[in-house]
């Protein structure tokens, strides 16, 4: 066999290697244990209710960062996603980025079916710290968790499996002193954080 035909199928084979280990890499999964990602609405169609939600000169990533504050302090307030597909008995995740702004520092999350059915869970943003979690009726498996990340803020999720079809996401400012049951209810204590709305999302995970 000549020389050159010997190089030209040595290179062909080193070539065809590394296309197939390329290959490999490219089809493993980018997140471990997701399933799915659901599509969220943007913030320009969350429901707020008593709260204001204000777009800041700042950016986090690329992202736009807003201050979410109570407007009253003698109702409830809270920020609501309505009417999401899910799978029913299956689990999920929901993911936001948080920060500590000027007043407080406590963050209320729930995921709810049909009335009573959620579950809820505050986190201190001040601290790093998971303060409770709560679950009620059909929804089951609940726990949090919250990460540090840079420049103070911290990403906190919400994890449980739900027994409905449709869901609800619910999230807001709130203080140390409420239920976490209850978070969202009147409280005497103003309070205020930064978030950021393009980080929300919502997973499905395998069980």
């Amino acid at each position: 066999m000549k020389k050159g035909t010997v190089l030209i199928t040595i290179l062909l084979f080193v070539f065809s290697c590394k296309n197939k280990n390329t290959g490999n890499l490219a089809s493993q999964p980018t997140h471990s244990g997701v399933t799915q990602a659901i599509i969220l609405p943007n913030y320009p169609l969350w429901i707020l209710n008593r709260l204001n939600l204000d777009k800041e000169t700042t950016s986090y990533n690329g992202d736009a960062v807003f201050k979410i504050e109570r407007n009253s302090n003698s109702e409830t307030a809270y920020a609501l996603v309505n009417n999401l597909a899910v799978s029913k008995g299956q689990k999920y995740r929901v993911s936001i980025l948080v920060k500590q702004a000027s007043v407080g520092g406590f963050f209320g999350l729930r995921i709810m079916g049909k009335y009573p059915n959620r579950i809820d869970a505050v986190f201190d943003v001040k601290n790093g710290i998971e303060k409770q979690v709560i679950e009620v009726g059909d929804f089951s498996k609940g726990s949090s968790l919250i990460e540090s990340l840079e420049d103070g803020w911290y990403k906190c999720s919400l994890i449980g499996e739900v027994n409905v079809a449709k869901m609800k996401i619910i999230l807001g400012p709130t203080n140390g002193l409420s239920k976490t049951i209850t978070w969202e209810a009147a409280s005497e204590e103003k309070s205020n954080l930064k978030i950021i709305p393009a980080s929300l999302t919502l997973e499905e995970l395998s069980k």
